[in-house]
């Protein structure tokens, strides 16, 4: 949008100019009264608007992602909406997995007006420090580094809180969140179901971190002549196994394969008419590090390269993630090990989607919001973080958080040679917990348990009502646990839900 055309959009064209429409809004500030779209003055941001780029279904009943710009002024929200095109409208949704499963996904881009534009830049030095940091005023205060080892970029002191108050204002249901910043690097930053990317990635990039997001696969290229020598990863895509009977992926490895099918170079050779994408077997080298000792399924795969599809081993691990918001289900059959899950219409009064936090081994309710419509109420536990609410000995809430806890620098691929993820693990992690509001209405608090576990092994296909943490079909390690609630604990909107007047 171009700033004439801005302007325009607010009236600033009519007579009595600018003064008046400001008078009329009983303020004096123009940063203020620009601000009204959100009819809040402390924002940081001159406008804001949300536009539905497409729509599968209700929010709750599907992944809706959420894409929100930093840095971009009126002149460059024309810029915006096509670099936001580029990565997700004709980019990742318009392509092989995303494009097959585009219906278990609803887009919604945000339109936040910034008062700079471009936005603020560090430097830093071989030993870390930052030796020189350029400050835009801008929407959520982000910065670009430019830097690997520093995850190319970083949030800004209130970029977090920023965020967060956008999007419950304009998207309350979201489940991944873009954050995309008007500076034209290389680079990005994903974890815990958020992404942060400045303008000079593609869309390539962005699907493979989508695999790591939801399907919780691990990269199949190495940088180092590096050895491995952990234990069994807990990856769907990588594992140390040659044991054909017992092999992760052995639904899909052809009787007559040899195991190990090839090493990095794919020696020795591999079968005649190989596909090299679609074929499965056991290649060496994985991991971001491991030329030796870690196998993946196949020559080439999305975790590897970021250009070509999804693997077998990854697609079905990436479907297990979005087959409970492909339909109303029941869903039974995304492969072996089925996977079920039901749309919760509740009594009709919708549901409630908690914020949770970690930190420092605690749990506690940030915030609490009840919106309209169905959910989707899966039975699915994947490895990786997964979470529980009970009433007594009734499960009303389940949930796997296979991204949580990690913030990951993006590799570039493709052209200097692949380097891997630098991890950085945040002091403090929120996770969204949706239960259906006649669950918690009237609810004895004291009765009430929150639990976040880590899931080693197994998948919850079929579980029970046995509690996550007592079950003997997974692998799980506690984390933390919220019990005997009180009132005085929750934030005020939950409190409203739970007692009603």
């Amino acid at each position: 949008m171009s700033l004439r055309a801005f302007t325009t959009a607010k009236d600033l064209h009519v007579a009595g100019g600018i003064r008046e429409p400001m008078r009329s809004a009983g303020t004096s500030s123009l940063r203020n009264w620009l601000r009204s779209d959100l009819s809040a003055s402390e924002v940081p941001w001159l406008a804001a608007s949300v536009t539905t780029l497409f729509r599968s279904g209700p929010p709750g009943s599907k992944i809706t992602v959420a894409v929100v710009g930093d840095g971009f002024g009126p002149q460059d929200q024309d810029a915006y909406n096509t670099a936001v095109d580029r990565l997700l409208t004709d980019g990742v949704f318009a392509h092989d997995f995303f494009a097959r499963n585009r219906t278990a996904f609803n887009l919604e881009r945000v339109n936040l007006v910034s008062l700079e534009s471009g936005v603020g830049t560090k430097t830093y030095d071989a030993d870390g420090n930052v030796v020189r940091q350029v400050d835009r005023d801008t929407a959520l205060g982000a910065y670009y580094n430019g830097d690997w080892a520093h995850l190319w970029v970083e949030d800004g002191p209130s970029t977090d809180a920023r965020l967060t108050a956008a999007l419950s204002e304009l998207v309350p249901e979201h489940q991944l969140k873009l954050v995309v910043l008007n500076n034209p690097g290389f680079g990005g930053c994903g974890g815990n179901w958020r992404a942060t990317v400045p303008l000079g990635i593609g869309w390539p990039t962005l699907a493979h971190e989508f695999g790591h997001a939801m399907g919780r696969l691990g990269d199949e290229y190495h940088e180092r002549d590096e050895t491995y020598g952990g234990t069994e990863p807990t990856v769907p895509n990588l594992t140390t196994n040659t044991d054909r009977e017992t092999l992760k992926w052995g639904w899909t490895v052809g009787a007559e394969t040899p195991l190990p099918t090839g090493g990095d170079d794919c020696t020795p050779p591999k079968p005649s008419g190989w596909d090299d994408n679609q074929d499965v077997g056991l290649f060496e080298g994985g991991g971001g590090s491991y030329r030796l000792g870690v196998y993946r399924p196949v020559v080439n795969c999305r975790m590897r390269e970021n250009h070509p599809d999804f693997c077998p081993v990854c697609a079905k691990a990436m479907a297990e993630a979005v087959a409970p918001h492909l339909a109303n289900a029941p869903l039974i059959g995304v492969g072996p090990g089925d996977t079920t899950a039901t749309l919760s219409e509740g009594d009709g009064t919708g549901y409630v989607r908690l914020v949770v936090r970690l930190e420092r081994g605690t749990l506690r309710v940030l915030e609490a919001r009840e919106l309209d419509g169905p959910f989707v109420r899966t039975g699915l536990v994947t490895q990786g973080f997964a979470h529980e609410v009970r009433i007594g000995d009734r499960r009303v809430a389940l949930g796997s958080l296979p991204d949580a806890g990690v913030s990951r620098g993006f590799s570039e691929i493709g052209t200097d040679g692949p380097r891997e993820h630098i991890v950085h693990r945040p002091d403090a992690l929120d996770f969204v917990v949706r239960v259906a509001s006649a669950e918690l209405r009237g609810a004895d608090l004291s009765e009430l348990t929150v639990d976040l576990v880590s899931v080693e092994a197994g998948r919850g296909d079929a579980l029970g009502e046995v509690p996550l943490r007592e079950d003997p079909a997974l692998d799980v390690t506690p984390i933390a646990s919220l019990a005997d609630v009180s009132v005085a604990d929750l934030p005020p909107s939950l409190r409203r839900i739970v007692e009603p007047e």
